[in-house]
């Protein structure tokens, strides 16, 4: 396995290419596409509850509603597998490259219940 084993669930905001990408380097992603919950106009509570249920940290650009999420679930009580927000990053070699970095960088331990920004910027 490559990285240091965060599994990873890309919201649907992120490209598809992220997760397959990652999961060539043997990391365990899984795209919102993937996990038959694309197009469906979900909402971010239910995204965030899937990728807690399946033990997945989720990854998205919408960081104003997850940075919300965050703090209602903290305050329930609820723990989730991780929450990694960015800004929206276009270039898709540059995502994958950050990504990479963040999996590279952090532990599942260091993830779990942890809303963290996506460095490895510079």
């Amino acid at each position: 396995m490559a990285g240091l084993g965060i599994r990873l669930f890309t919201d649907e905001m992120i490209d598809t290419r992220l997760a397959r990408a990652l999961q060539q380097r043997g990391d365990d992603a899984e795209s919102c596409s993937e996990a038959g919950r694309g197009g469906q106009r979900i909402p971010d509570p239910d995204q965030l509850a899937y990728a807690a249920r399946t033990g997945r940290a989720i990854l998205t650009f919408n960081f104003v509603d997850f940075l919300l999420l965050d703090a209602q679930w903290k305050a329930a009580g609820r723990q989730h597998s991780g929450i990694i927000v960015s800004p929206e990053i276009r270039d898709l070699r540059e995502l994958i490259r950050r990504v990479i970095w963040h999996l590279d960088n952090y532990s599942p331990a260091e993830q779990h219940d942890t809303l963290l920004w996506l460095g490895g910027g510079a």
